[in-house]
């Protein structure tokens, strides 16, 4: 593994740890979802471009995947928050969900996150989950 790909790799796990760290200050405004039906889950496609100042890190598949078994969604949902950040905690756990689910449908699929820690709206951060195509992850 080259220097650049292991500082990637290292940046794109402090980042994932993070995201999911400070995932109750996230934007969003949302009620517990109900479940989202097949046809309105996005497609897989390709890697979203970072904006500049945003950083990007693609899970590989095999993290999607445990991600995925691990329920961490479920887990993100069920934070103990102050209430003025329910509904924030429970929209980001929905959209990672989504893109897991998305990302899953699609062979070798993955999930991609990107940060903007320049948040437009008073939270720490702004998060996006896409799914990715399996010809684009590891």
């Amino acid at each position: 593994m080259s220097f650049v790909n292991s500082v990637n790799r290292r940046f794109g796990i402090v980042a994932a740890t993070v995201a999911l760290a400070g995932m109750p200050w996230a934007v969003g405004v949302a009620d517990a979802a109900p479940p989202i039906a097949p046809s309105d889950l996005p497609v897989a496609g390709e890697p979203v471009s970072p904006g500049e100042g945003e950083y990007s890190y693609i899970a590989t598949h095999d993290v999607t995947k445990r991600a995925a078994a691990m329920k961490v969604a479920d887990g993100v949902a069920a934070l103990p928050v102050p209430a003025q950040y329910r509904p924030a905690n429970l929209a980001l756990a929905a959209q990672f969900d989504m893109a897991v689910t998305s990302a899953l449908r699609s062979k070798g699929g993955c999930v991609q996150v990107i940060v903007d820690p320049r948040s437009r709206s008073g939270n720490l951060f702004n998060y996006g989950f896409f799914p990715v195509a399996g010809r684009y992850c590891q």
